[in-house]
């Protein structure tokens, strides 16, 4: 069994960075190229919500990421060799647009690491506090959740089957996984790499990436609140694999939920939300 001294990474807590980026046009354009219908009008917002993870981007040498794609450590944390770290969920409040051409700053912060038991073994929560600021102004405020789970190898057990597209909302398949790693520069390659993600962590497909998800959860609030100004909680809830056909089910007026969901039945994130016009 793969032990944590959770003690001795409490010394982390409290460990901060700051990242510089500029938001820029000829990005933009990739980002609304890759997701198209998915995102939300320019009337509504210039730079569409999820935009900002494909900023402040960790650049570290091929050499230094792990068998899974991963960089090995992400700089205000350990590195934890026997460990796969995921994107489980968080929370995101809009303050005020991004603007193209935009210097902007990111502060982050370690708030949290805590150990809690799962099915596979411990499991290690770690929570990342954001401040994105533009021209001194407050952004997006955003906590951040990341999961360690033991590196537990395992081969696919069965190939999913076709499933028909008809009236779904969001198929991915590897273009569209691979282009939002690339946006993201985003090397994890349970998203890339058909084989490892069978073979190594026993995935029957390519796994749909969190942050995509949510930013197409988040651009269907905006379009239905017509603004980018409100707060988002999400959780990822069970994989959404390439060419598996989804729905986007939202209910509520200024507050409410949205989800996306299986064609085949199973929620794969939820979230909620607010609007915060008017704040």
């Amino acid at each position: 069994m793969i032990r944590l001294d959770i003690h001795a990474l409490q010394d982390f807590l409290g460990r901060e960075e700051v990242r510089n980026d500029t938001v820029r046009q000829a990005a933009l354009h990739q980002f609304r190229d890759t997701l198209e219908d998915h995102l939300v009008s320019d009337a509504v917002s210039v730079v569409p919500p999820g935009f900002h993870w494909t900023l402040f981007q960790p650049m570290v040498p091929t050499s230094e990421l792990g068998p899974d794609g991963h960089p090995k450590s992400l700089g205000l944390l350990p590195e934890l060799p026997e460990f796969s770290r995921m994107w489980a969920g968080g929370e995101v409040s809009f303050h005020a647009p991004l603007e193209v051409g935009a210097d902007v700053e990111r502060r982050t912060r370690v708030e949290s690491i805590t150990e809690k038991a799962g099915s596979s073994g411990r499991l290690l929560f770690v929570s990342l506090r954001h401040e994105i600021s533009a021209g001194g102004q407050l952004a997006i405020s955003e906590t951040q959740t990341l999961v360690y789970r033991p590196i537990v190898r395992s081969s696919a057990s069965h190939i999913l089957p076709a499933q028909s597209t008809a009236n779904a909302d969001f198929v991915a398949d590897s273009r569209l996984l691979f282009r939002y790693s690339a946006l993201t520069f985003n090397t994890h390659r349970i998203h890339y790499d058909r084989e490892y993600a069978r073979s190594e962590e026993g995935y029957p497909e390519l796994v749909v990436h969190g942050p995509l998800q949510a930013t197409l959860l988040m651009n269907c609030v905006a379009a239905k609140l017509g603004t980018g100004l409100f707060s988002f909680s999400y959780r990822g809830t069970a994989p959404l694999h390439a060419g598996e056909p989804a729905f986007i089910r939202i209910a509520g007026e200024s507050a409410g939920e949205v989800s996306v969901q299986r064609v085949s039945g199973g929620v794969t994130m939820q979230a909620r939300f607010f609007d915060r016009e008017g704040e």
